[in-house]
């Protein structure tokens, strides 16, 4: 029996296998991420900034907004930029494609040192179809996996950022 498990757990010690609720220094990044003020600096004043800010503060700050943020982080948020993505032979668009920009700086708020600073960007496509209001509404989801595309990269970037220091 134990000539079949060795193998096994030797394997296992070899690929980099780590017990997902080990305790490990990283287990307090939940901590960290939740003294994130997140401040608008540009392109909040619509629905998509709303939006945005919202995801990131679902993420980010799970238990409500931190009474002394430790860090700062500032985003400033491009407006959705709808461009012909796919041309049918007699010269219209059958598909547009929508992108978004946000560049992003996290800071500590005792001396405002940048610890991050870096860009996300999102390209959704999305068909033309021949009703005007589902075209519309296929828009809309677009910019919202643009928006859900760019939170999930500010995300990952300040989680990675957390782990490496």
């Amino acid at each position: 029996m134990f000539k079949k498990i060795l193998p096994v757990l030797l394997f296992l010690c070899s690929c980099g296998f780590k017990p997902m609720y080990r305790q490990t220094p990283y287990n307090n990044l939940s901590d960290k991420t939740a003294q994130i003020a997140i401040l608008p600096v540009r392109g909040f004043d619509g629905a998509h900034g709303v939006e945005l800010r919202n995801s990131l503060l679902n993420k980010l700050t799970p238990y409500g907004k931190p009474e002394n943020p430790t860090y700062i982080l500032e985003i400033a948020l491009s407006e959705p930029n709808v461009v012909d993505y796919t041309i049918k032979n007699d010269g219209t668009a059958s598909s547009y494609l929508v992108k978004m920009n946000a560049t992003y700086t996290l800071k500590k708020k005792s001396d405002y040192s940048v610890l991050l600073q870096k860009s996300a960007n999102a390209e959704i496509s999305y068909n033309i179809l021949k009703n005007q209001f589902s075209t519309e509404m296929l828009k809309n989801n677009a910019i919202k996996l643009a928006i859900d595309d760019i939170s999930k990269q500010i995300y990952f970037a300040i989680i990675t950022y957390f782990t490496e220091k």
